[in-house]
C-alpha cells in the first residue's frame, strides 16, 4: 500500500512546489520497486481475473527494476486462462521472455506459442507484434527450428521503418540461413508460402552455388536484386553480402600451399591437398576465376626460410603448414609480409601477426557445441566417456570449461584406451548397477527366500557425452544399453561417424546425437565433392577440411571486418574467434536404424530434460 499511499499524498498537496520533488521521486527505481509490492499486496485483496491482472502489472514493474526473480514469482501465480486477450499478450511476451533469458527455452516456447496469443496477435499494438517475433525468432534459432527463426524474423522485419534496425534482423536471417544444408534451404523454398522468406532462401541458393568463387558470387547477387527489386533484402543487403561486393577485387592471386610430402605425416598432407585441388578445379570447371597454386614440400628446410621462398616466387597468401611445430616456428617471425592460413591451431600460444590465421578441425570446438546443445535441452549432470589420448583430454576440457561455467555437473569421468574387449568392467562401476544386485542379494538374506528384482543404475546421471571413433562407439553403446543406461541421451563428436552410411554396421550406434560434418550426410551437405572411398575414416575429414581451406582464401577478409559473420563450408559453418582462429559450428544428426539423418530441432523427436 506505501505507493498508493504515497500517490494519494500528493494529490492532496496544494502548490507546484510540493508535488514536483515527489514526482521525480516517485520515478527512482526504489519508489519503482515499492509500487510493485503494493501492487502486489493489493492483488491479494481482489477476485481473479483482477487479481491476475494486478500480479502482472506487479511483475511488470519488478522487470522494469530488473528484478527478474520477484516478477516470475508473481507470473507463476497469474491464472492466464482468465486474461483478456491484451493482458494475455502481456503475460506471455512478460514470462516468455524471463524464461529465455533463464534458459528455460521450452517453457518460453509453450508461452509464446499460446494458440489464444496467436489469435489475438492481429489485434496487438505494433510495438507488442515485434516483440513477440522477435522473441520467437531469437529461440526458434536457440532450439535448432531455423525454418521458424527466419519466418518470426521476416515478420518483424515488415513492422519496422527504421533501416538500422532491418539491417540488423537482415543479418540475424542470414546467419542463421548460412546453417542450413543446400537440400534444406531448396525444400524450404518450396514449402513456405510467405513469399518474402521464399526470396530469402532463393538468394541463399544463389550465393551456396557460388561459394568457392567469389565473383561468380557476387554476380548472383546483383542478378538476384535485379530480379526482386521489392524484396526488402535487395534494398538492404545483409551486412556480409555487401562486404563481399566490397572485397571480390582484393582476393588473392597467388597461393602457395606449404604441406608435408614425405614422413608420418605425408597422408595428412595429400589428403588436404587433394581437398583443396578438388574445390580448385571445381571452379575452374564451372567457368570461374581460380588463383595460381603452387605447392612446396614442408619438409624442405626451416619453416620461416620456406615461407620467405613462396613470398619472393610471387605468392600473395600462404596455405600451411600443417604441423603445430612448425606454425608455432613460424609465428615467431618478425613479420609475416602476406597472410598465412595455418592447417592447424596453436593451443595456448599467442598470436601476434594480424594476417595469420588458424583454421583446423579442433575437437575443442565440437565439444564445446555439444556442452551448448545438451544445456539447452535441460540436462545437467554427465557422465563424460573419452578416450586416453592428447586429444580426448582437449575435448573433456573443452566441454568440462563449458559445462561448468553454465552450472552444469560431472557427476562421473572414465577413460578407455581403445584395446578393450569388454567395456562392461571399465563402465558398470560408473553405473553403480552392482551396488543394486547387492542390496537385492541383502534383502533375501533378511527374508531367507528369493525375491524377483531388476537391477537398476544410479539416477543422478541425465546425459553421456562420448568421444569414441565408430569402432569403439559401436562397443560402448551396446554397453551402456545393457547397463539400464538406454535411456539416457548420448552425445558424441562427429568423430563417431565416417561418413560411410552402412545401416548395419551403425545400428548399435542408434540414437548417438553428434556433432555432423556437413560433407559426410548428403542431407547436410552443400556440395558434390567426396573424398575418395579407399580414404581411411580418419582422415576422410582432412579431405572435407582442405576443402574450406582453398574457399576461404577469398572470405577472410570478410570474416575479419565482420566477426558476426559465417560461411557454410564442408566441415561447418565457419567465422572468425579470437586471435584469428576459425571457429566451426556444426550440424547436428543422430542414428536411426543404423542411418545418419539430420537431427530435428530438440523438443521434436530428440530427446531433452524438459
Amino acid at each position: 500500500m506505501i505507493g498508493t499511499l504515497i500517490a494519494l499524498g500528493i494529490s492532496g498537496c496544494g502548490g507546484t512546489s510540493q508535488v514536483k520533488p515527489q514526482t521525480e521521486a516517485y520515478t527512482t527505481e526504489k519508489s519503482g520497486i515499492q509500487s510493485a509490492a503494493a501492487r502486489a499486496q493489493q492483488a491479494l485483496t481482489l477476485e481473479s481475473p483482477a487479481r491476475d491482472q494486478a500480479l502482472l502489472e506487479a511483475a511488470e514493474l519488478y522487470h522494469r527494476g530488473d528484478r527478474l526473480a520477484e516478477a516470475e514469482n508473481l507470473l507463476k501465480q497469474v491464472d492466464s486462462e482468465v486474461l483478456d486477450g491484451p493482458h494475455l499478450a502481456r503475460y506471455s511476451l512478460l514470462r516468455g521472455e524471463i524464461a529465455l533469458r533463464g534458459e528455460q527455452y521450452f517453457l518460453a516456447r509453450d508461452l509464446l506459442d499460446n494458440p489464444r496469443l496467436a489469435n489475438a496477435a492481429a489485434a496487438l499494438p505494433p510495438d507488442q507484434r515485434l516483440r513477440w517475433h522477435r522473441l520467437k525468432g531469437e529461440l526458434y534459432g536457440l532450439i535448432g527450428n531455423r525454418a521458424g527463426s527466419i519466418e518470426e524474423y521476416n515478420a518483424a522485419v515488415a513492422l519496422l521503418g527504421d533501416t538500422g534496425e532491418i539491417r540488423a534482423l537482415h543479418d540475424r536471417i542470414w546467419l542463421i540461413l548460412n546453417q542450413f544444408s543446400d537440400t534444406e534451404i531448396t525444400d524450404n523454398a518450396l514449402r513456405t508460402q510467405n513469399a518474402a522468406v521464399r526470396g530469402w532462401y532463393r538468394l541463399a541458393a544463389e550465393v551456396r552455388g557460388s561459394q568457392g568463387d567469389i565473383a561468380r558470387q557476387v554476380e548472383r547477387i546483383r542478378q538476384w536484386q535485379q530480379r526482386n527489386g521489392n524484396h526488402a533484402a535487395a534494398r538492404i543487403l545483409p551486412t556480409s553480402l555487401q562486404q563481399a561486393i566490397s572485397i571480390e577485387k582484393a582476393t588473392p592471386r597467388r597461393i602457395a600451399l606449404v604441406l608435408p610430402a614425405s614422413g608420418n605425416f605425408k597422408l595428412a598432407g595429400d589428403t588436404v591437398r587433394d581437398g583443396i585441388l578438388s574445390a580448385y578445379y571445381e571452379v575452374l570447371g564451372n567457368g570461374g576465376s581460380v588463383p595460381a597454386i603452387r605447392i612446396y614440400d614442408d619438409g624442405d628446410g626451416e619453416i620461416d626460410t620456406l615461407y620467405q621462398r613462396a613470398v619472393s616466387e610471387g605468392a600473395d597468401m600462404v596455405i600451411g603448414p600443417l604441423r603445430k611445430d612448425r606454425l608455432a616456428a613460424l609465428t615467431s617471425a618478425p613479420e609475416l609480409p602476406v597472410p598465412v592460413l595455418g592447417l592447424n591451431y596453436l593451443d595456448g600460444t599467442a598470436n601476434t601477426h594480424g594476417n595469420f590465421y588458424q583454421f583446423g578441425l579442433s575437437i575443442r570446438d565440437e565439444a564445446a557445441q555439444i556442452a551448448e546443445r545438451a544445456w539447452i535441452a535441460g540436462h545437467r549432470s554427465v557422465l563424460a566417456i573419452t578416450p586416453q589420448t592428447g586429444w580426448g583430454e582437449s575435448a573433456l576440457a573443452a566441454f568440462q570449461e563449458q559445462w561448468q561455467a553454465r552450472g552444469g555437473h560431472i557427476a562421473s569421468a572414465v577413460t578407455y584406451s581403445g584395446k578393450e574387449v569388454d567395456y562392461t568392467p571399465l563402465l558398470e562401476p560408473m553405473f553403480l548397477v552392482r551396488h543394486s544386485r547387492e542390496r537385492a542379494q541383502r534383502l533375501q538374506q533378511v527374508l531367507g527366500k528369493n525375491v524377483a528384482y531388476t537391477p537398476t543404475r544410479r539416477r543422478d546421471l541425465d546425459m553421456i557425452f562420448l568421444i569414441a571413433y565408430p569402432q569403439d562407439g559401436r562397443q560402448i553403446k551396446p554397453t551402456l544399453d545393457f547397463l539400464y543406461a538406454a535411456d539416457l541421451p548420448v552425445y558424441a563428436t562427429s568423430h563417431i561417424y565416417d561418413g560411410k552410411q552402412s545401416a548395419a554396421l551403425n545400428k548399435d550406434l542408434d540414437g548417438i546425437q553428434f556433432t555432423a560434418m556437413p560433407w559426410s550426410i548428403k542431407a547436410l551437405s552443400s556440395g558434390t565433392i567426396q573424398p575418395r572411398a579407399s580414404l581411411p575414416g580418419s582422415y576422410r575429414n582432412l579431405f572435407a577440411m582442405g576443402i574450406d581451406a582453398y574457399r576461404l582464401h577469398q572470405w577472410l577478409e570478410l570474416l575479419k571486418a565482420l566477426p558476426e559473420a559465417e560461411i557454410h563450408g564442408y566441415t561447418g559453418s565457419l567465422s572468425l574467434g579470437d586471435g584469428n582462429a576459425i571457429v566451426r559450428k556444426q550440424p547436428w544428426a543422430y542414428f536411426d536404424n543404423g542411418v545418419a539423418k539430420p537431427a530435428p530441432a530438440l523438443g521434436e523427436g530428440v530427446a531433452t530434460a524438459q
